[in-house]
């Protein structure tokens, strides 16, 4: 039977990939090949995630970015990640809505939060603001992805974090913002 982690056991397990979902890859062919066991391809309790902003924005204003993140699977997550990547023409950045019992960290243009547990068929959602440059010009791209990480049976003794393929849970979406003078 799955166990509930609280929020501090998600972070203590998952605060090294926080804002880092692409380095999990470098570990992936060594686990692979060393015969220890990885995640499965497919999580128990996949998400979804919808991405809304606005469709045009004016140089010095700040675009709010609204994330819905949907459990679209049969089980409640144990551990989810959501996060992404800020235009290059962001200056500074915001989380101004989040779920409660998450923890989420804003480094740069770069933001990650853990979240709570999240029961089958229900859904969560996080805001954040980023104040775009008064000399910004072109269009705003952000990118915003999610995965969910199951624990095995045996709880937190048994989970390697480093044996996991964590990038390929991981599906981004693209939302653009035009930039107009």
């Amino acid at each position: 039977m799955r166990r509930h982690l609280t929020a501090f056991a998600a972070l203590a397990v998952a605060g090294g990939m926080l804002l880092t979902p692409g380095t999990a890859n470098a570990a992936a062919p060594q686990a692979a090949a060393q015969g220890t066991a990885a995640q499965a391809d497919q999580p128990l309790s996949p998400l979804k995630t919808d991405i809304f902003a606005p469709r045009v924005t004016w140089p010095g204003d700040p675009i709010v970015y609204t994330l819905k993140i949907k459990n679209v699977g049969k089980w409640y997550t144990d551990i989810a990640y959501v996060g992404g990547y800020l235009p290059k023409q962001v200056s500074k950045v915001r989380i101004i809505s989040k779920p409660k019992g998450a923890y989420c960290e804003v480094t740069g243009r770069e933001v990650g939060c853990l979240l709570d547990t999240l029961n089958p068929g229900k859904s969560t959602t996080l805001k954040i603001r980023a104040w775009v440059n008064r000399n910004a010009r072109g269009t705003a791209v952000a990118e915003f992805g999610s995965a969910s990480i199951d624990i095995p049976a045996g709880g937190l003794g048994t989970f390697d974090i480093h044996g996991i393929d964590v990038g390929t849970d991981i599906k981004y979406g693209r939302v653009k913002t035009k930039i107009i003078r």
